[in-house]
């Protein structure tokens, strides 16, 4: 973008929090009609868009024929693994309008919109798809079996009777301290790290950038994330699968490469600003901004970074971590792998490192290292594993 208008946004930064919230709110409001029109006429949501769009019944009755052969030839697993790719209609909305947030306001002036970075984390979007439908949606069926045998007595019997936004609320506010304290121990806990750590080993913050994620770091992640809806009795998948695409939404707006903190509203919901400093390489940035929706936990917590104005770089302080960006592009996919492979390779080392030490050392070695504030940070692998020498 030409430096003058760069200079402008920078001198006028209310612009771009007012049209990217104008933006998302108009996003989310489509999204949520037109998922309830397809549960209604119990069509798809790319055919129940086709007919909003052209406002041609005979279109939506040739496209809902093809759409009952499609399903006649194709096993359930194969159309989910393609409507979680392809039939997302957030994506379709929400990702041309965030790029387009990006061309607008970039918060890293020098990086394309198109980098390697995010053709990087457009292979784990593609790649990771599959273990979320055959691992984590048994996962969430599992979780629901253990809750209503182990754990009833968590359930709010009398939540059943109140309005259904009611039920929506209570549980998304409970759902996000709840991830919130599980990022923090994420962060905490030097094993768990290890998988987060490549989620954060991101240097082109991007759209995408949502989807680089371990599939042990998301397991992780889920275990807590629905017992919420199941204690407030939230009736139908249809409200969490809407809290759930209004999550992937903002999701991807936090991860773009956006100079936004939202004003005002950055002191409720969490902005592209917000988690940059969560995702900075600074070592000052570390144990910061760990809110996922909301920001006011941070807050309360002790845990928010007291500028609301700093876009630092982002990445991770391990040069032993497989980074794409001097690879070259038909080299992504075979790096999408190491990438994959690199927590297990790094706890192995750790695990021989710790296999030499002596018993009094091994002791040392587990207790996290402490900051100026009494509080453990986020170490750099390279820190975790300076003693290696294998």
């Amino acid at each position: 973008m030409p430096r003058a208008w760069i200079r402008f946004t920078d001198a006028h930064p209310w612009l771009s929090s007012a049209i990217a919230v104008a933006g998302l709110a108009t996003i989310s409001l489509s999204i949520a009609h037109i998922v309830g029109s397809a549960e209604k006429h119990g069509q798809g949501e790319v055919i129940e868009t086709i007919g909003i769009i052209s406002w041609s019944k005979d279109l939506v009755d040739h496209a809902n024929s093809l759409r009952s052969i499609y399903h006649q030839f194709f096993p359930s697993e194969v159309r989910y693994l393609v409507s979680e790719l392809y039939s997302n209609i957030a994506l379709y909305l929400v990702v041309p309008f965030l790029l387009l947030l990006e061309l607008l306001f970039p918060c890293k002036t020098t990086q394309p919109l198109i980098s390697r970075g995010f053709l990087q984390d457009m292979i784990w979007f593609v790649a990771i798809a599959p273990a979320k439908i055959f691992i984590l949606f048994p996962i969430a069926a599992l979780l629901r079996m253990l809750f209503n045998e182990y754990l009833p007595f968590l359930m709010i019997e009398d939540a059943a009777a109140w309005p259904l936004y009611v039920q929506v609320i209570a549980a998304v506010f409970v759902s996000e301290f709840l991830a919130w304290f599980n990022h923090f121990v994420r962060h905490k806990i030097k094993a768990l790290w290890l998988f987060h750590a490549v989620h954060h080993s991101q240097k082109e913050l991007n759209v995408f950038t949502d989807d680089r994620a371990h599939v042990i770091d998301l397991l992780i992640l889920s275990l807590l994330a629905y017992i919420p809806f199941f204690i407030f009795q939230v009736p139908n998948v249809y409200a969490v699968t809407i809290v759930g695409m209004y999550t992937a939404i903002h999701n991807r707006f936090i991860h773009a490469n956006i100079k936004i903190n939202l004003g005002w509203l950055g002191w409720l919901f969490v902005s592209p600003q917000f988690h940059r400093v969560h995702h900075s390489a600074l070592v000052e940035h570390h144990d910061k901004n760990f809110g996922r929706t909301l920001s006011f936990f941070d807050y309360i917590f002790g845990t928010a970074y007291n500028s609301r104005k700093v876009y630092p770089e982002t990445g991770i302080d391990d040069t032993t971590f497989p980074d794409e960006q001097k690879l070259r592009i038909r080299q992504l996919p075979g790096n999408w792998l190491k990438q994959t492979i690199y927590p297990f390779i790094q706890l192995f080392r750790r695990r021989l490192h710790l296999l030499r030490l002596n018993p009094f050392e091994k002791i040392r070695s587990l207790r996290p290292k402490q900051t100026n504030n009494a509080r453990p940070r986020v170490e750099p692998l390279s820190e975790v594993y300076q003693e290696d020498e294998l």
